[in-house]
């Protein structure tokens, strides 16, 4: 669809701002990165407005020059100033209503722009800017709910109708949150503690088997995480954007499993490449995927391809413990290629990220004993 439009824009753009439709080509160029940053924009905006918690805020493309990570949040701030990525969760009760009042805010910000920019349809510029805005703005209404995308429009038109287990989910955020909280901090016990509880009135939330598979990952526990994901298969209430987020971790966990010696590394290595190509086709993005193949690539000796992976996915990470263990994947392909000066300084950023890893941990006395 996004196609589609692209191709009617450009068409309608060079029809209606003839002979200088290279002046509306590039209104319409502005028009679409204004209205993709508004959007973004407006839902950051409407997260602090109303109770959501930004987990992390990406401004700008290409390389990175400056970013900030905390416990559960991390912000980037990259070499070109254009775009923006936001991601956000329910950390109060009323997870719902502030989630559609959050879009429904974004939306508003949207429709500023479009009508900012029919005001200026004097010029071809003008025009080019309108028609963008426009269509951008419709494709933002149509509720759209996937592994690597969600609309606008499914925050306000598709989330107040969801029920049974699915509306579980969102409303046992704020709770499960508390629980994740305290794993991205290295409190495991009280992790697992909060999970003893969340099980016992929600033993069939994915987010709550979530929080047991961190917990049991961060004991090294790889093959009892394992069991808990794919326990999850079997079921008939996942739709396809849950299905692809539960392959893609099960690869992750199986690929820590054979890295660990936990798990044998001819079966597990290929069981790990058919999930992420399941999880690609249910429409997982295969960017996310990095840290996981850079993990793949080490076990394999493919060290160069390992930090190239795990710098690329340490770049885009979205927590603390995320980045520390891309840091921790480039820092043992170092290492296994007799460079431990340039994995001690990696080891020390991850170790002020998420020290309490064990990952972290046993690679920081590997360096300290060599």
């Amino acid at each position: 669809m996004r196609w589609v439009v692209t191709a009617l824009v450009v068409a309608g753009t060079i029809a209606w701002t003839f002979p200088d439709f290279h002046l509306g080509l590039a209104g319409a160029l502005i028009g679409l990165l204004l209205q993709l940053t508004a959007a973004q924009a407006g839902l950051a905006l409407g997260a602090v407005l109303f109770g959501l918690r930004i987990t992390h805020l990406i401004i700008g493309l290409g390389s990175e020059l400056k970013s900030w990570t905390r416990t559960n949040q991390r912000i980037v701030l990259r070499s070109i100033p254009v775009l923006a990525a936001v991601g956000i969760t329910g950390q109060k009760p009323g997870v719902r209503r502030r989630t559609v009042i959050t879009g429904a805010f974004a939306i508003a910000c949207c429709a500023l722009i479009t009508a900012a920019a029919w005001l200026a349809i004097g010029s071809a510029f003008g025009k080019g800017l309108a028609l963008a805005t426009t269509a951008c703005l419709c494709l933002q209404l149509v509720p759209i709910d996937k592994a690597g995308h969600t609309s606008l429009g499914w925050f306000v038109f598709g989330l107040p109708k969801l029920s049974g287990r699915r509306l579980g989910e969102l409303e046992a955020r704020p709770r499960v949150l508390v629980g994740m909280d305290a794993y991205h901090r290295g409190d495991i016990d009280e992790a697992e503690r909060i999970y003893d509880e969340l099980v016992k009135d929600h033993p069939d939330l994915i987010t709550v088997v979530g929080l047991k598979v961190v917990t049991r990952c961060a004991r090294e526990k790889y093959l009892e995480a394992l069991q808990a994901v794919l326990a999850l298969n079997g079921r008939d209430d996942i739709g396809t954007r849950e299905l692809a987020f539960i392959m893609a971790t099960t690869a992750g966990i199986t690929v820590q499993a054979v890295e660990a010696g936990q798990f044998p590394a001819e079966v597990g290595l290929q069981t790990a490449r058919n999930m992420l190509n399941n999880a690609y086709e249910a429409g997982y993005p295969q960017h996310r995927a990095n840290g996981t193949l850079a993990v793949m690539a080490l076990v394999e000796g493919e060290t160069a391809k390992a930090r190239q992976l795990a710098g690329w996915a340490a770049k885009s990470s979205e927590n603390a413990p995320g980045r520390a263990d891309d840091l921790i994947t480039v820092a043992r392909a170092w290492m296994a290629d007799g460079n431990n000066a340039k994995a001690r300084d990696l080891v020390a950023e991850a170790h002020e990220l998420a020290g309490w890893s064990p990952r972290v941990a046993a690679t920081r006395a590997r360096l300290e004993i060599s």
